[in-house]
C-alpha cells in the first residue's frame, strides 16, 4: 500500500501539471479522494510491513541526493546568499563522507508501522482537502494557467515525499527525503516571485538546510560507531553513553519543527499563498519533526530525554507568550503552531505510552484544526482584504459561516470534548508523573501549565474580537464566499467531529472531564461579576458635549526586544548543553 500512496500523487502531479484536461477540478477531487481511501484501508487493514528497495533505487536516491545539494550550491551562488552556497558545500562535503563508509549492519528500506498509518491520515486527508481548496485559492492569483497547474502539481509531489518519508526505515533516504521538503518549500514560499517571497524562501532554504548538516553528522556517527544506517537497528543497538546520533537526529526535528531559535523560516512562509502555509503547518513539513521524535523514542533516557522536553516545553511557553504580541492572523496561528509543535516533541520524548499516545492525538488534531483555521486566514485575505485581527471587528456580520469555522477551529485546539484538550490534558498527567524520576520535570510542567493559559488567552481573544463592532457602524453586507471555500472548510469541519465521535468512543476523557472545565468557563465569570463587578461605582464619561465615538481595540502584550534576544540565547544554550552533555 505504501508505494501506491508515493507513486499515485506523482502521477496526479504528472496529470495535473500538462494542463488542457477537461473537468480538471472535479479530476483532482477525485484524486483526493483516492488518497484518501487509500490512507483510510491502510489504516484499518494494513500490519506492520517491512520491505527492501533494489540497488537501482539506491543509485537513483544517490543521484537525486546530489543533484538537491547542487541546486541548493548554485541557488546560493546565483542569489549571493552565502548561507545558503556555505551549507551547500557543508553538505556535500559531508555526504562525501557517507557515502565514503560502508555500514555492514543492513536492515529493512521501508518500515511501515502504526505511526506511519496515522501519519497516512494526517498527510492524505488533511493535505488533500488543502489542495481542494487550493484549487479556488490559485485561480484569484496573477499566475500563467501552467504555473497555476504547476502549484497544484507541487502540492500532490509534497504529499509523494511525505508519504515516503514517513515509511522509511533508512536514514540516507531520510536525509534525501527531508531535503525534498526543503526544495518544496523553497519553491512554494518564493512562488510569488516579489523580493519578499524569494528572501523568505531563502531563509526557509539555509535553515532547514541546517537539519540536514545535522542528520548526516548524525549518520556518520551512526556508521562509525554502531555501524548502520537504519533506523531500527540504530536504535536496537544504541549504547546510553553514546548517544550523538539520537541527538543529532532530533535537532533535526528541532529545525523541521521550527522550534525557536529557527521559527523565523516558518514565520517567513506567511508571504506565500495561504494554501502553502496551511499545508506546511498541519499536514507535511513541519510535521516531520514530532514523527522523527517518536520515531526515536524508544532510544529516548535520561539526559537526552530530560533536556528535549525542557527544551520544547520552553519552546511552548515562549511561542505561546510571544503569540500575545501579535496582530496579523497567519503569524499568530504560526506562533501557536510552532508551540504546539514543541510540545508534541516533548512528549515524543518523554518515550512513555501515554506520553506518545498524547503526541499522535495531538498530531491529529492539531493537523484538521490548524488547516481549518489557515483556510479562514486565506478566505478573510481574499474575500473580505482581512489580514490583522485588530481589523475583524463585527465580522459575524458579513460572513458568520467564516466566524462559526474560526470559533471552531480555536474551540477544538482549546476546549473539550475535543482531543487536544485531551492531549493537553495527557501531557500535563505524563509530564507530572515523571517529577517522582526527575525533579526537573516539574519546571517543564510549568512550561506546559503557562504556555496552555497564554494559548488559550489567545485564542478567546481573537474570538471576541469577531464579534466587536464598532458604534458607529451600521452596514451589514454578507460577503458570498466561494464553494470550493466552503466545502473544504466543511470537510474539516466533519474530520473533527469525527474525532470527537471517536474520543467517546475509545473514553479518552471521562464525562467528569469533559463536563467540569465546560461549567467553570461559564461559572468563573458569572461569580467574577457578581462577587467583584457588583460593588463597582459606574458613572458616565463627560465629553463636554462632543459626539461620544466608541471603538473596540486588542490589548497587545508588547515584549521588549531585550527578552526576546533572551528567549534566543536560553533557546540555544540548551541545544548546545544537549549536545555537550552527550559529548562529555
Amino acid at each position: 500500500m505504501y508505494n501506491i500512496l508515493i507513486i499515485s500523487p506523482l502521477l496526479f502531479a504528472l496529470i495535473v501539471l500538462m494542463g488542457g484536461v477537461k473537468f480538471k477540478n472535479i479530476l483532482i477531487i477525485f484524486f483526493v479522494g483516492v488518497l484518501s481511501i487509500l490512507s483510510l484501508l491502510n489504516m484499518f487493514f494494513a500490519t506492520t510491513f517491512v520491505s527492501n528497495l533494489s540497488h537501482m533505487y539506491h543509485k537513483i536516491f544517490i543521484l537525486i541526493d546530489t543533484l538537491l545539494l547542487l541546486y541548493f550550491l548554485a541557488q546560493g551562488i546565483i542569489k549571493k546568499n552565502h548561507l545558503v552556497s556555505g551549507f551547500a558545500i557543508v553538505q556535500i562535503l559531508l555526504y562525501s563522507v557517507v557515502l565514503s563508509l560502508s555500514p555492514t549492519l543492513l536492515s529493512n528500506d521501508i518500515l511501515v508501522d502504526n505511526i506511519s498509518s496515522v501519519m497516512y491520515l494526517v498527510i492524505n486527508i488533511v493535505g488533500g482537502i488543502i489542495i481542494i481548496y487550493a484549487i479556488e485559492y490559485i485561480k484569484s492569483e496573477e499566475f500563467s494557467e501552467f504555473k497555476k497547474n504547476a502549484f497544484i502539481a507541487i502540492l500532490f509531489l509534497f504529499l509523494s515525499v511525505m508519504n515516503f518519508i514517513v515509511s522509511t526505515n533508512n536514514i540516507e533516504i531520510f536525509f534525501m527525503l527531508f531535503e525534498l521538503t526543503t526544495l518544496c518549500s523553497f519553491i512554494l514560499i518564493g512562488y510569488r516571485g516579489d523580493k519578499t517571497s524569494s528572501e523568505n524562501a531563502l531563509k526557509a532554504l539555509w535553515m532547514n538546510q541546517i537539519g540536514g548538516v545535522a542528520i548526516l553528522i548524525a549518520l556518520i556517527f551512526s556508521i562509525h560507531n554502531y555501524n548502520t544506517i537504519y533506523f531500527d537497528m540504530l536504535i536496537t543497538n544504541i549504547n546510553e553513553l553514546y548517544l550523538l546520533p539520537i541527538v543529532f537526529l532530533a535537532i533535526a526535528g528541532f529545525v523541521k519543527g521550527a522550534s525557536i531559535p529557527f521559527e523565523k523560516w516558518l514565520l517567513g512562509a506567511m508571504v506565500a499563498p495561504t494554501p502553502v502555509s496551511a499545508i506546511l503547518h498541519s499536514a507535511t513539513m513541519v510535521k516531520i519533526a514530532p514523527y522523527l521524535m517518536l520515531k526515536l523514542a524508544p532510544a529516548m533516557s535520561g539526559f537526552v530525554s530530560v533536556t528535549i522536553t525542557l527544551i520544547g516545553t520552553f519552546v511552548f511557553f515562549s511561542a505561546s507568550l510571544l503569540a500575545l504580541s501579535k496582530d496579523y492572523f497567519k503569524e499568530i496561528l504560526g506562533l501557536s503552531t510552532i508551540a504546539l509543535l514543541a510540545l508534541m516533541m516533548s512528549l515524543a520524548a518523554i518515550a512513555t505510552e501515554e506520553a506518545i499516545m498524547a503526541c499522535l492525538i495531538l498530531i491529529v488534531f492539531h493537523a484538521v484544526s490548524k488547516a481549518l483555521l489557515f483556510l479562514q486566514a486565506g478566505i478573510l485575505e481574499k474575500s473580505f482584504h482581512l489580514k490583522y485581527v485588530n481589523d475583524i471587528n463585527g465580522l459575524i456580520n458579513h460572513s458568520p459561516l467564516v466566524v462559526f469555522f474560526i470559533i471552531i477551529g480555536f474551540a477544538s485546539l482549546t476546549l473539550p470534548p475535543f482531543g487536544a484538550f485531551a492531549a493537553k490534558f495527557m501531557a500535563i498527567e505524563s509530564i507530572a508523573k515523571e517529577i517522582v524520576n526527575n525533579p526537573l520535570y516539574s519546571l517543564a510542567l510549568i512550561f506546559v501549565a503557562l504556555g496552555s493559559v497564554f494559548l488559550t488567552l489567545l485564542y478567546f481573544k481573537v474570538v471576541t474580537k469577531l464579534f466587536a463592532k464598532d458604534v458607529d457602524h451600521k452596514e451589514k453586507l454578507h460577503v458570498k464566499i466561494p464553494k470550493l471555500y466552503t466545502f473544504s472548510s466543511y470537510m474539516l469541519l466533519a474530520l473533527l467531529f469525527i474525532g470527537v465521535y471517536v474520543s467517546f468512543d475509545i473514553e479518552l476523557l471521562s464525562a467528569l472531564e469533559i463536563i467540569v472545565p465546560l461549567v467553570l468557563i461559564a461559572v468563573i465569570p458569572m461569580l467574577f461579576a457578581i462577587f467583584v463587578f457588583k460593588k463597582a461605582h459606574r458613572v458616565k464619561e463627560y465629553h463636554c458635549g462632543e459626539k461620544d465615538e466608541v471603538k473596540l481595540n486588542m490589548y497587545y502584550f508588547d515584549i521588549p526586544q531585550k527578552y526576546k534576544q533572551l528567549i534566543n540565547v536560553i533557546a540555544i544554550s540548551s541545544i548546545l548543553i544537549l549536545i555537550a552533555g552527550v559529548i562529555l
